[in-house]
């Protein structure tokens, strides 16, 4: 597998974090240490879910997208993280509304214009309830590159 979005060391399962804060850390140090982003590009994920939440109620439980302005991505990746349990996010698009998230999707992309697309890409395919399940219950990192390859990365790289 050699897709250029996707890297073993940005898929992390069944994690333990407490926080939406411990997510962004978790998921953005892998980001950092292969210098696919800058040193601030946690702070950056953190000050972007503060303003603009990134939970998206799916089905049988949230999904969130965190990313942040591609001004602090190096080299485009795309990260997923899965939580042993569920951690409270804020809804996309709301004030105040939380969802219970267990799978996490990290859009760390360089290309502005391509972050729309991919953002579109990955919030169609986590409407499919079997889809997400899938990426909560896969205990592979292997298994979970192919999944990611097969159903978001070749997507965007077809265009």
């Amino acid at each position: 597998m050699s897709n250029a979005l996707l890297d073993r060391d940005l898929i992390l399962l069944n994690q333990t974090c407490q926080t939406v804060e411990e997510v962004l850390e978790t998921i953005a140090a892998p980001m950092q240490a292969k210098q696919f982003a800058k040193e601030t590009y946690a702070d950056g994920l953190k000050e972007r879910e503060q303003s603009f939440a990134t939970g998206i109620p799916t089905e049988p439980f949230g999904v969130a997208i965190p990313h942040t302005d591609a001004s602090y991505v190096l080299e485009s990746k795309i990260g997923l993280l899965t939580l042993k349990e569920p951690v409270s996010f804020g809804v996309m698009g709301s004030e105040n509304d939380q969802i219970d998230v267990k799978v996490v999707l990290l859009l760390g992309l360089a290309d502005g214009s391509a972050h729309l697309k991919a953002l579109q890409t990955i919030v169609e395919r986590i409407q499919d309830a079997h889809f997400v399940k899938k990426l909560a219950s896969v205990q592979e990192k292997d298994e979970a590159l192919a999944l990611l390859d097969a159903s978001i990365t070749k997507q965007l790289e077809g265009e």
